[in-house]
């Protein structure tokens, strides 16, 4: 390769390095476009987004955040009964059995949700990630799914909604 052609090779490379470094910023840029600064670290910044409407600082945005899935877990555990019908195909015992889990679950997961809240709003962020990690639909899907209730069962999906939801709550009261 001639000096010259190596000159114009240099150049071409240094123009394509500088390209990609300003389309990668643009792209960086564009991903937090409409995401809540409260809601950089989240996984699902978008629902974060909207859970932490109105807040003016993280431990607002913490308790929206918390109360947001709160409200969440609230409606699913008012649709706990209703699944019954689907497990019609089971003996009374297996129902009464999954029935009994996952009203117990979704009872553990708005009290442990609600002493997450009162723990943001005194300002103790351990004891809060200890509740909120804990609020999670498991046991419930896990005991459909032991009785052969599939994982694309209505409660299982919403279930991980509500993951997510406690998820961004999470990085919400964690971020730095």
């Amino acid at each position: 390769m001639t000096p010259r052609k190596l000159v114009c090779y240099n150049k071409i490379l240094i123009a394509a390095a500088a390209l990609l470094l300003v389309l990668g910023s643009q792209a960086e840029a564009r991903k937090f476009v409409g995401v809540n600064p409260f809601c950089r670290t989240a996984s699902y910044r978008r629902v974060c987004t909207q859970m932490v409407s109105g807040a003016v600082n993280q431990r607002d945005a913490s308790v929206n955040a918390i109360k947001a899935t709160i409200a969440l877990a609230d409606r699913l555990k008012s649709i706990v009964p209703t699944i019954e019908p689907g497990m019609a195909h089971l003996a009374p015992v297996s129902r009464d059995s999954i029935m009994k889990v996952c009203v117990s679950n979704f009872d553990n997961i708005v009290d442990n949700l609600g002493v997450g809240l009162r723990a943001v709003e005194e300002g103790d962020v351990s004891t809060a990630t200890s509740y909120l990690s804990a609020s999670t639909a498991s046991d419930c899907v896990d005991a459909m799914l032991e009785f052969g209730i599939g994982a694309d069962f209505p409660l299982s999906k919403y279930s991980a909604h509500l993951t997510h939801r406690v998820d961004n709550c999470l990085a919400v009261i964690l971020q730095e």
